[in-house]
């Protein structure tokens, strides 16, 4: 008689068998170690051989459920997609879209670089990244702590961007005061003009628009307080995510840049706010009261490529590619 084999545990199963794609995904989101030889193996056979395509521009690097853990898939995937040649740049998803255009420009004038723009990591995913070597370029969008310049990292201002409320482009809805801003997280206010629903997009309360429509007004920012808390509320994890929310969402509103929906094309419509053109010029000048700086966020000895990038995106065509999506240069 056969004795019945017994039924191995999740995790012993995972141990004495070759481990797929899902297991990667699983190690991700309980935080394990990605780096077990053994474990890898299997999956970067994959993606070298071509059955996993393109990881990081599939947006995968954001599957994990922190920063923490985009940032280890950062230093997983990328040495799988970099060529010898190839400089990857990543960081705040609200200059992913300008960096692509750069990046192909760029190239076409440098066939021996080549520009791998990744997924979103955000800021934090940019800093974690760079001393690991599993990116050449962070992109940020606030300025380096003095702990992390201590560390190694300097970080580069190329542009400068208004921050904005946003509505889907077939909306009829032009400008939103910040009474009203404060109304729609509080609750107090839940219909359009139209008699719609008026449908939020949230995001973290550390992600960085976030503390930028926060410093708006006390009463915007007592109202986020009681957003966060009101069940049923629609959260994104990244820039990218909140915009694909804010264009399939009936009645949606949300916080975006400028740079984002022109670069990406987005349906979208940015807001006056009080009356006030979120152009770069009222931004630069203070009549609009969110600008948002853009930073290059590099370890302090670049490569020579890394530094051409640089240089072409401080050049006459980079900085016109940088104007056509919504940027001012100081």
């Amino acid at each position: 008689m056969v004795k019945p084999q017994a039924k191995l545990s999740d995790h012993q199963s995972v141990q004495h068998r070759r481990p797929t794609i899902a297991d990667f995904w699983r190690k991700i989101q309980v935080g394990e170690d990605l780096t077990d030889p053994p474990f890898t193996a299997r999956i970067r056979a994959k993606a070298t051989s071509g059955e996993i395509r393109n990881p990081m521009k599939q947006g995968l690097v954001y599957v994990g459920k922190t920063l923490a853990h985009a940032a280890a898939i950062v230093a997983f995937w990328a040495p799988l997609t970099a060529g010898a040649a190839d400089i990857r740049i990543g960081g705040t998803g609200n200059a992913l879209g300008t960096m692509r255009l750069l990046g192909e420009a760029f190239a076409q004038s440098h066939p021996e670089s080549k520009p791998v723009i990744l997924g979103s990591i955000g800021t934090s995913g940019a800093l974690k990244a760079i001393p690991k070597g599993a990116i050449e370029i962070g992109l940020a969008s606030r300025p380096l702590s003095d702990d992390e310049i201590r560390g190694g990292l300097m970080a580069v201002e190329y542009a400068r961007c208004p921050t904005v409320f946003a509505v889907q482009s077939k909306s009829k809805v032009m400008d939103i005061t910040l009474a009203q801003v404060a109304n729609i997280y509080s609750g107090k206010l839940t219909q359009w003009p139209d008699g719609s629903t008026i449908r939020p997009v949230m995001r973290q309360p550390n992600d960085d628009n976030t503390r930028q429509i926060k410093q708006l007004s006390p009463g915007i920012e007592k109202a986020l307080l009681v957003a966060d808390q009101r069940p049923g509320q629609t959260f994104a994890a990244n820039d990218q995510e909140a915009a694909d929310k804010m264009e399939s969402i009936p009645g949606s509103i949300g916080v975006t840049t400028v740079a984002l929906i022109q670069s990406e094309k987005r349906s979208l419509r940015p807001l006056s706010l009080d009356g006030i053109e979120p152009s770069p010029k009222n931004a630069q000048s203070g009549r609009y009261p969110m600008l948002k700086t853009f930073y290059f966020v590099l370890p302090k000895e670049p490569s020579a490529a890394v530094q051409e990038f640089v240089k072409f995106v401080r050049s006459a065509p980079g900085q016109r590619i940088l104007e056509q999506t919504g940027h001012t240069i100081r």
